[in-house]
């Protein structure tokens, strides 16, 4: 679809048949509402014609559209040329919804467009209200990923051969715009700024145990101060940074500080893995959690086990303060995740033509192994078959979020022309 600048809110459209009543409209609008919630839609009204459709999304990001009403195909396919950019096609079982997004779908698609079908319009439906959720969730974050501005600070890691994207083509296929900010930017900053005592004291409180010395916490803050002000100079909507060059250089990690970033909501990826960290941006937006970006350590049969030092401590029950896993130096975080837990799995491949997901449960989420990276979960995977990760490796890195989002990841997938390989 080539690169669109996208700001606000989805839109909400109803396409429907000129034919049909006002009073059942006005009832399907009704229940929408309903099932929609806070989903922070705006209003864009009922179109009955291709024009009208047309006018109504003037200035819309992006669009749900409800096809009403059988007989609407025309007018939906309008909306969608006019809107170019990412849209959710919203049917139900009444008036030839149903009939109508099947002849328009095959079309739409091509154009930027997923679908849900809703089994009822009772408010009072869980599964009806869950689709429509996960759709609107991968329609955010598919409308927020188009037009975003990913720092690159430094360049990737020397050992990631395969998982490197050309920014031109991050632009053209995502419309995400990379920005490109030299580590010796970061290096001057660090310089110039002190840790925020107030956040020192509070992630010093925080954690059940503290393995290393003030004066690392200090400094691994001071670069999260540093990369604040990097953030907020070029305008970043989330970042990714060579951080290993970072401890040569400064003898501090930046797993502290991507941690505190991914808390904050603010997307922050390790080892200038690009394609992982706009995986991460999708599930973090989607889910309206943060993601932690982690290495596949571990497949046996159905289960996974990933590890890193970088968690986010809202992911967790608690946290400890260690040394970095590879370096023994500065700081990283052994976050204990909650056992039980359902969560989802996501991972870009660097053509970005793929994206991965997977559905699991925490098997064990409390950090044992000193031979691994401070922060390790053992996730079960739904499908059954983790070494699927290896036979068929899209790279290192894979994003963990707390919950079920694989409709929503799908959703979005497909909204950005992406195909979906769940695991």
């Amino acid at each position: 679809m080539g690169r669109r600048l996208l700001a606000g809110a989805p839109c909400l459209l109803y396409a429907a048949s000129p034919l049909h009543s006002r009073s059942f409209l006005e009832r399907l609008r009704s229940s929408i509402a309903a099932m929609s919630g806070g989903a922070g839609l705006r209003e864009a009204g009922v179109a009955t014609s291709p024009e009208e459709a047309a006018h109504r999304l003037q200035g819309c990001p992006s669009a749900a559209i409800v096809v009403s009403t059988g007989g609407t195909e025309h007018i939906v396919l309008a909306a969608l040329e006019a809107l170019r950019g990412p849209a959710l096609l919203v049917a139900h079982p009444y008036a030839n919804s149903l009939p109508a997004l099947m002849e328009v779908y095959p079309l739409a698609r091509r154009m930027g467009a997923s679908a849900v079908f809703l089994p009822s319009l009772d408010p009072g439906d869980r599964r009806a209200r869950r689709r429509l959720e996960q759709g609107l969730a991968g329609l955010r974050a598919a409308t927020r990923l188009r037009g975003a501005r990913l720092g690159l600070i430094g360049r990737p890691s020397p050992w990631l051969v395969y998982s490197r994207v050309e920014p031109g083509r991050l632009r053209e296929k995502l419309g995400v715009e990379l920005v490109e900010v030299p580590l010796e930017e970061l290096y001057s900053e660090y310089e110039l700024v002190e840790a925020p005592q107030g956040l020192l004291e509070e992630v010093l409180r925080g954690a059940s145990r503290v393995e290393v010395q003030r004066t690392e916490v200090s400094r691994a803050l001071r670069l999260y101060a540093a990369l604040r002000t990097l953030v907020e100079r070029h305008r970043l909507d989330a970042f990714t940074i060579e951080c290993f060059s970072i401890i040569g250089r400064l003898r501090v990690t930046a797993c502290l500080a991507l941690s505190l970033f991914n808390d904050s909501g603010l997307v922050a990826g390790c080892e200038g893995d690009v394609p992982a960290t706009v995986a991460m941006m999708l599930a973090s937006w989607a889910s309206g959690r943060p993601g932690f970006m982690a290495n596949p350590s571990i497949v046996d049969g159905d289960r996974v086990m990933i590890a890193h030092c970088t968690a986010a401590r809202g992911l967790g029950t608690g946290y400890k303060l260690r040394t970095h896993f590879e370096s023994g130096m500065s700081v990283g975080l052994a976050v204990t995740i909650p056992k039980g837990q359902v969560v989802t799995l996501v991972r870009l491949d660097p053509e970005l033509t793929r994206l991965r997901v997977a559905r699991g449960t925490v098997e064990e989420g409390e950090p044992r192994s000193e031979l691994h990276c401070r922060t390790q979960v053992w996730v079960r995977l739904e499908g059954g078959d983790a070494e699927k990760l290896l036979r068929d490796s899209m790279g290192n890195h894979y994003i963990l979020v707390p919950g079920d989002w694989v409709d929503a990841l799908t959703a979005a997938a497909e909204m950005l022309g992406l195909s979906v390989d769940r695991v």
